[in-house]
C-alpha cells in the first residue's frame, strides 16, 4: 500500500495507544477542523509531503491526548468539569523545553495540566540549584543607578528622561554622573552644540540580596523543571504504549519517505 493510500484510507488505523485505536477518520476530522479555521491559508497543500507531515503531527497530538486520558484514568484523575477554564498561552519557550506536541496538549487540555500536577507533586528544586542560578545571573538582580535629568535651554526646561551609564556619550555622561542631585552642569559639549543639564533626581543602583529574590527564583526554576519532568514521564509512557502505523510515523523520523532531514 502506498504512503498516499495509507494516509487517506478511511478504514485504516493511524496509531494505537495501549488497546485504544486511533482511526484515520479522527485524523481526517482534526485536519478538516484546522483547514476550516483562521490559519487555513498557512497550512501546506493536502497530499503534498508537507501536508502528509502535518497529518503525522496531528497523529502525535491525538496519541498524546489519548495517553493523557488513559494515564489520568489510571491515577483516578477526573476530567474537567463543565465550567470552562481559560487555557494558558502556548509559548515558544514552553515548546522548546518540552516539545511542541506536549506543550500544545498541555496548553489546550486541562486534564493534561491536572495530570502534570499529580505526577510532579512534591517536586522541589534543590537550594543549591537556586543559589547557583542567582550567582550565574547577577545582572538580572542588579539595578543600575538611574538619573532623572532635565535640559535647560534659556528659559525653556524640558525633561531629558531617566538615563543610565552607557546611554550618554563623551563629556555629557561624565558631567551628569559627577553631579549631585539638584545640581546644574554645563554648558557641556554635546550633539549639536553645548548642553546645560540639571540632575533632578538620583535613584541609587545596587544588587538585590539573594534572600529577597530566592522565592521568585525557586518558583521560576520549579515551573520549568516540572514541565520538563512531566514531558520526560509522558515520553516514557509513550514508548511503552504507542504504536504508529505505516504512513503515520513521527514527522521527525528520518525513515519515512517525506522526511525533510536525513543523516
Amino acid at each position: 500500500m502506498t504512503v498516499g493510500s495509507v494516509m487517506t484510507s478511511a478504514a485504516a488505523v493511524a496509531a494505537e495507544v495501549g488497546e485504544q485505536v486511533i482511526p484515520v477518520a479522527h485524523v481526517d476530522a482534526r485536519e478538516a477542523e484546522l483547514r476550516a479555521g483562521p490559519l487555513a491559508s498557512r497550512l501546506p497543500r493536502p497530499h503534498s509531503a508537507e501536508g502528509r507531515n502535518l497529518r503525522r503531527w496531528l497523529v502525535q497530538v491525538l496519541v498524546t491526548e489519548a495517553l493523557v486520558e488513559q494515564e489520568s484514568a489510571a491515577l483516578g484523575i477526573e476530567g474537567p468539569g463543565d465550567a470552562p477554564r481559560p487555557a494558558p498561552a502556548l509559548t515558544l519557550s514552553a515548546a522548546l523545553r518540552t516539545g511542541g506536541v506536549i506543550a500544545a496538549v498541555s496548553a489546550a487540555m486541562p486534564q493534561a495540566r491536572a495530570l502534570r500536577e499529580a505526577v510532579t507533586a512534591g517536586f522541589q528544586v534543590p537550594e543549591e540549584a537556586v543559589r547557583a542560578y542567582y550567582d550565574r545571573n547577577l545582572d538580572r538582580f542588579t539595578r543600575p543607578e538611574t538619573r532623572h535629568v532635565s535640559r535647560i535651554d534659556g528659559e525653556r526646561v524640558s525633561s531629558f528622561g531617566p538615563v543610565r551609564r552607557g546611554e550618554l556619550t563623551g563629556p555629557l555622561e561624565g558631567a551628569v554622573f559627577a553631579a549631585e542631585e539638584g545640581e546644574t552642569v554645563g554648558p557641556v559639549e554635546g550633539p549639536g552644540g553645548p548642553w546645560t543639564l540639571r540632575v533632578d533626581r538620583v535613584e541609587p543602583g545596587g544588587r538585590r540580596p539573594y534572600e529577597a529574590v530566592r522565592a521568585g527564583i525557586t518558583a521560576e526554576l520549579t515551573a520549568v523543571a516540572v514541565e520538563q519532568a512531566f514531558a520526560g514521564w509522558l515520553e516514557r509512557r509513550y514508548v511503552e504504549k504507542v504504536r504508529l502505523h505505516p504512513g503515520y510515523e513521527h514527522p521527525a523520523d528520518p525513515r519515512h519517505p517525506d522526511a525533510t532531514h536525513h543523516h
